[in-house]
């Protein structure tokens, strides 16, 4: 079976032309010694930029730790309210690790029913209060969206590690979702195969990893007709570490086998952590990621014979210096630094056509903090990536466009460059959108092209987030002044369709720009 579903697939591959799969578009910037942004109309990545874009990550532990009122046994309001402020947003829940012992029947109804539930981290084990039935009313509350890390390995809350037989497995998730049917309906609902089982305390070969994937899609299915499922793939290269003589195993061979035994499954999801401030310079800069990127949607298009659907299910900046520190850390993944790196990934992102979905990590979970508990204030006010998010989501236009960026470097920028931008627009493409970021602590000069407002007088509309010139926005003595900035202003486009903007310095910007 395996064999004729590889000829098959090969058929199906030789038989699909190249020009039907969407390029991956303007990822790199040019090195220059001027800053240009040249918005191509006649190469529309996007028709519609997926309302799945953006993401956040709820570790359920961490999450009911930081910002679950347990007294009040609610969401904090104001992290409601600042939350409602992305709609719509998707949601994965019970977290990563974690996910992967969760146990859902002990995780609903009333409290003092609910068991113990253990995890592969080094903490007593926790009755889930912020359980299924509050992530269900957390969603309605902000208007977010499901997602689901579904458990694969175990039906024992108190032994994470431990696997169960798979058809029991499979028998506790087909419960799941028909819990879940009844409680949501209609509404879509998306599951990701587990988390990471390819590495960590588990290092499944992706064989073993497509077997139990399936058995439990296959249950799910047969409850939920319209269930949506997400296998987990590799996105670096694995060395073992049980079992040593197994190797390693890249990105590329991970993907093939697995998916090869997934024929039902069209959506993959990977992880990346990228530009930390580290005092080793490890860090994997965007472009790292990048490469891997583009070689799995590659190697999917060469199995499948079409585009995938690719999911980031956790992003954020890597944790910073050579031996971590919860105190170290927490301070660079979530500031103005982290903002910017995170706003250059989704920029970069917005590009690349296949991926319809990424999940910042996260509400709050360790060093990543979307709100301020152990930072400094700890008084779970926005840090600043909550309004680098902000910024980013006045967007509302709905066509993405190639876009080239040729930059200089004066920052520094482990990158390369200073400034990235995307360009978006409408059909009529009379209007045109920017999302931009300047890594620079000075303000920077930018030649923006787009030939369909050649010639005309415009609005400027801006949304923003700056640091003050002069520092760099790690610096730890660093407050925003203020959240999201707005201004608005005119221009004109000259007769060769440029126009001149300057990008505050270290600043994360989405532009409007319009005839007048």
């Amino acid at each position: 079976m395996k064999k004729l579903l590889c000829a098959l697939a090969v058929l199906a591959a030789s038989q699909f032309s190249q020009a039907e799969i969407k390029p991956i578009g303007g990822i790199n910037v040019k090195p220059a010694d001027a800053i240009t942004i040249k918005v191509k109309p006649n190469s529309v990545l996007r028709e519609q930029f997926p309302e799945t874009f953006f993401g956040f990550n709820i570790n359920f532990k961490s999450f009911q730790d930081q910002l679950w009122d347990g007294t009040q046994h609610q969401v904090y309001p104001k992290v409601l309210r600042d939350l409602s402020q992305f709609k719509p947003s998707v949601y994965r829940y019970p977290g990563g690790l974690v996910g992967n012992s969760f146990s859902w029947d002990d995780a609903i109804g009333a409290l003092s029913s609910r068991r113990l539930q253990d995890t592969i981290f080094k903490s007593p084990p926790k009755k889930a209060y912020f359980g299924v039935d509050e992530y269900l009313r957390f969603l309605d509350e902000v208007g977010g969206e499901f997602l689901y890390v579904l458990n694969i390995v175990n039906t024992n809350p108190l032994k994470p590690l431990d696997e169960s037989p798979i058809e029991d497995v499979a028998a506790k998730n087909k419960a799941l979702a028909e819990y879940l049917v009844k409680k949501m309906g209609s509404q879509p609902r998306y599951y990701q195969l587990g988390n990471e089982l390819d590495r960590s305390k588990y290092e499944w070969a992706p064989e073993k990893y497509a077997a139990r994937a399936k058995a439990v899609a296959d249950a799910i299915r047969s409850v939920d007709k319209d269930a949506h499922f997400i296998a987990f793939m590799r996105d670096f290269t694995w060395t073992y570490k049980k079992d040593k003589s197994r190797g390693v195993s890249s990105p590329d061979s991970y993907l093939k086998s697995a998916m090869n035994d997934l024929p039902g499954i069209d959506i993959y999801s990977v992880h990346h952590y990228y530009n930390g401030k580290r005092e080793d310079h490890r860090s994997r800069a965007i472009s790292f990621w990048m490469r891997h990127l583009e070689q799995s949607i590659k190697s999917y298009q060469q199995l499948r014979g079409k585009d995938p659907e690719v999911w980031i299910t956790e992003h954020a900046r890597q944790m910073s210096s050579a031996k971590p520190t919860k105190d170290l850390t927490v301070q660079y993944t979530s500031n103005l630094g982290g903002a910017l790196a995170t706003a250059d990934y989704l920029i970069t992102l917005a590009q690349v056509p296949q991926v319809k979905s990424t999940v910042w990590h996260a509400l709050n979970a360790g060093p990543w903090q979307m709100f301020d508990a152990t930072v400094k204030h700890k008084d779970l006010r926005p840090r600043p990536i909550y309004y680098g998010f902000r910024t980013l989501q006045q967007m509302d236009l709905p066509m993405v466009l190639d876009t080239r960026t040729a930059s200089t470097n004066v920052s520094g920028n482990q990158n390369g460059y200073d400034v990235r931008a995307v360009g978006f627009t409408d059909a009529n493409m009379q209007t045109l959108g920017l999302w931009a970021v300047n890594h620079s602590s000075q303000p920077q000069t930018v030649t923006v092209q787009f030939n369909p407002l050649k010639s005309q007088a415009v609005n400027i509309d801006r949304w923003f987030i700056s640091g003050p010139k002069g520092i760099s926005p790690d610096d730890l003595s660093l407050e925003l002044s203020e959240g999201m900035q707005t201004s608005s202003g005119k221009g004109s486009f000259a007769a060769d369709g440029t126009i001149t903007l300057e990008l505050p310095p270290t600043s994360v910007s989405t532009i409007k720009i319009n005839p007048s």
